[in-house]
């Protein structure tokens, strides 16, 4: 039986050219190991050569199908690899998410919500997010059950976020000592009055662990669950 004998000359040239569209050469170990489930430079070579070898000699392929063959079997070992470097850095994404989660824990944040809690010194504080421009804007105190304790002139001003607080005592400089109020705020522009939507500071006590596409969410004390993205401010 004849063999052919490839000059080193030959290897190393083949070699560069397989290496260049992604073939890699197996070594003896592997080659012995087991079933392949990736090809190799000698399977590669030997599709090349069988392709070559049952062409019809009066239509052989041109060099541009070969070129195109070969880039073919490149981009799919790139698309391998990139597949396993892209699940290396969701993992690395899916324990960075928990960190920042849990770093979360314990802060006060802004959120959108109408019950604000007292502080250590029985004060509150809040904002109110304007849609558009008001002529005037008050913000209205009352206790949970339903008493108005304060009402709070914060005049003329642009659309965004106006921040208000209140001490938490009454006309009389006397403390209420109330753990949460309602807060209601009111917006004038030109002759028309409307509500304008409040938000108000409270502590994050839990944090979710998403999976995959979910949204990071929270649960506010006095407030409930919100989205990440619902966080307008943060007190450190």
């Amino acid at each position: 039986m004849a063999t052919s004998n490839i000059s080193n000359q030959a290897q190393q040239s083949l070699d560069a050219l397989l290496s260049k569209i992604g073939a890699k050469k197996l070594s003896d170990a592997q080659a012995a190991s087991g079933p392949k489930t990736t090809l190799g430079q000698e399977d590669f070579l030997k599709l090349m050569t069988a392709q070559i070898s049952n062409q019809d000699p009066f239509q052989p392929q041109s060099n541009t199908e070969m070129i195109a063959q070969m880039a073919q079997f490149s981009t799919v070992t790139g698309i391998q690899q990139l597949n396993k470097t892209m699940s290396s850095v969701q993992s690395e994404i899916a324990q960075n998410r928990i960190a920042t989660a849990a770093s979360f824990v314990g802060r006060t944040v802004l959120v959108p919500g109408s019950v604000a809690l007292a502080d250590s010194t029985g004060s509150i504080s809040g904002a109110v997010d304007l849609p558009s421009a008001a002529t005037s804007l008050s913000v209205q105190i009352s206790r949970l059950t339903g008493e108005l304790v304060k009402t709070i002139d914060l005049g003329s001003n642009p659309s965004g976020l106006v921040g208000f607080s209140w001490d938490g005592k009454n006309a009389k400089g006397e403390p209420i000592n109330d753990n949460s109020y309602t807060v209601k705020a009111i917006m004038t522009s030109g002759s028309t009055q409307s509500a304008a939507a409040t938000e108000v500071y409270g502590p994050i006590t839990e944090a979710s662990i998403p999976r995959g596409t979910e949204p990071q969410t929270f649960t506010v004390e006095g407030v409930g669950k919100i989205n990440l993205t619902d966080i307008k401010s943060i007190k450190f």
